[in-house]
């Protein structure tokens, strides 16, 4: 639902309750934890008070219109509304190509790309002011380009397959009708569970049975292939993501290193356990099984 992410953001949960809070989604904030599956995913409540009065949501958020990204967000947004033709209404609206600030229809969630911030996000998403999402294009390059592109350790990952799916996860927050709150990014390392973090897991799983559904539909070949391009990115984020943990931080899966394996920070699961869960759902099979269940383990070792 942050990517973004999500992303696509707090300090102690209580103490953050008081101010802005900030929702995290998929994974997609400002670290590879908070972006997928999953993140920084934030509903903005502050505002400017110049804003105030202005009737476009970037506006009143204190926020200014870009046109950086659109072909990717143009990529990202088709592909996953043919994801979507096969198992719900909702559908996602670029902001630059439908009159007006609002969604034009009651399944429709409005896409704005917005220009750089101070604290830069990738997704922010608005359900209760506006059915909207806001992406800053070039955050969301910085944060997946970890484990996204083409190294010694990495295989290279078409942006906007994995744009797709955090937008699918978005929706799936909106399906799902999940209530908007701010949760500024934590560096805190824990295993605990909490309802945020179910509720990302929900998003998570919305967006996995929608790839699924697409990927079986043969009515609509845009809607399969589009399914099939973002399963195969989902895995090969996986991979990479193994492949960091594993010769990256030499020592750190066999010992069960707490800052592979834990969640950083309150509303968000692990990102690695994120997307090994995704592709369980997908997969279901034998070995997807057992990756999740030896990283589970993994979980509970680093606890003890």
């Amino acid at each position: 639902m942050e990517i973004t992410e999500f992303a696509y953001l707090g300090a102690r949960a209580r103490e953050r309750q008081g101010s802005n809070r900030r929702r995290c989604g998929p994974a997609w904030g400002r670290d590879e934890s908070h972006i997928f599956l999953g993140t920084a995913i934030a509903i903005t409540i502050g505002v400017h008070a110049q804003a105030a009065q202005s009737s476009d949501p970037v506006e009143v958020s204190g926020y200014r219109h870009s046109v950086e990204g659109r072909s990717l967000l143009e990529s990202a947004s088709t592909a996953a509304n043919a994801v979507l033709s096969a198992s719900s209404s909702f559908r996602l609206q670029q902001s630059w190509e439908v009159e007006g600030n609002g969604a034009s229809t009651p399944s429709a969630i409005k896409l704005f790309l917005i220009a750089v911030t101070p604290q830069p996000f990738v997704i922010q998403v608005r359900f209760r002011s506006c059915r909207c999402i806001f992406v800053q294009a070039e955050a969301f390059r910085t944060k997946v380009s970890r484990y996204a592109q083409d190294s010694e350790m990495t295989s290279k990952i078409d942006a906007s397959h994995l744009l797709a799916f955090m937008l699918l996860h978005e929706v799936g927050h909106q399906q799902e009708g999940h209530p908007g709150y701010m949760d500024r990014e934590s560096p805190d390392l824990n295993f605990d569970d909490n309802e945020v973090k179910a509720r990302e897991r929900a998003a998570d799983e919305f967006a996995a049975k929608a790839l699924i559904a697409a990927g079986k539909d043969r009515t609509r070949i845009d809607a399969f292939l589009s399914a099939m391009e973002i399963e195969l990115a989902l895995s090969k984020v996986s991979f990479n993501l193994a492949g960091i943990r594993v010769i990256g931080s030499f020592g750190g899966s066999t010992l069960c290193a707490k800052d592979l394996f834990a969640d950083r920070g309150v509303s968000h699961p692990n990102f690695e356990l994120r997307i090994l869960t995704v592709n369980d759902i997908i997969t279901d099979t034998p070995t997807s099984h057992q990756l999740v269940v030896d990283f589970e383990r993994c979980r509970q070792n680093s606890v003890k």
